[in-house]
């Protein structure tokens, strides 16, 4: 087990891993500045297999306004999902989505949002 892993109580197989990025993070959709952060956090789960690496933005540092659709999924970790798009962009998809109610052993997922890295693109700015 990683150290600090937090664990699915029912399946201890499922666990994630939430670290503080420490670095700026900017997030572009296309040319659109969606969020700009020095407050991100990575997280790393195993499941079924190792995911890629996800970063969680404050949602206070999301630069553009979102809108909520009606797509929802549940995941045994981290609690139901939702879904958003940019504003005013014709025909964007959905980007992003959020825990807006985490499990309260994903609490700290709470006010915060994640983007799909194939629709957009990360920036980290070197370590200083």
């Amino acid at each position: 087990m990683l150290e600090g892993a937090i664990q699915n109580p029912s399946n201890p197989r499922h666990m994630m891993q939430l670290d503080p990025v420490g670095q700026t993070l900017r997030i572009r959709f296309g040319d659109v500045l969606v969020a700009e952060t020095d407050r991100a956090v990575r997280l790393l789960e195993i499941g079924k297999r190792a995911y890629a690496p996800q970063y969680y933005i404050p949602r206070q540092d999301v630069c553009v306004a979102l809108t909520r659709t009606a797509r929802s999924t549940h995941c045994p970790l981290k609690g139901d999902a939702s879904y958003f798009t940019i504003d005013g962009l014709d025909g964007a998809e959905e980007i992003g989505w959020g825990y807006e109610t985490p499990f309260d052993f994903a609490a700290q997922l709470s006010g915060h949002l994640a983007f799909d890295l194939r629709r957009v693109s990360i920036a980290i700015d070197a370590a200083r």
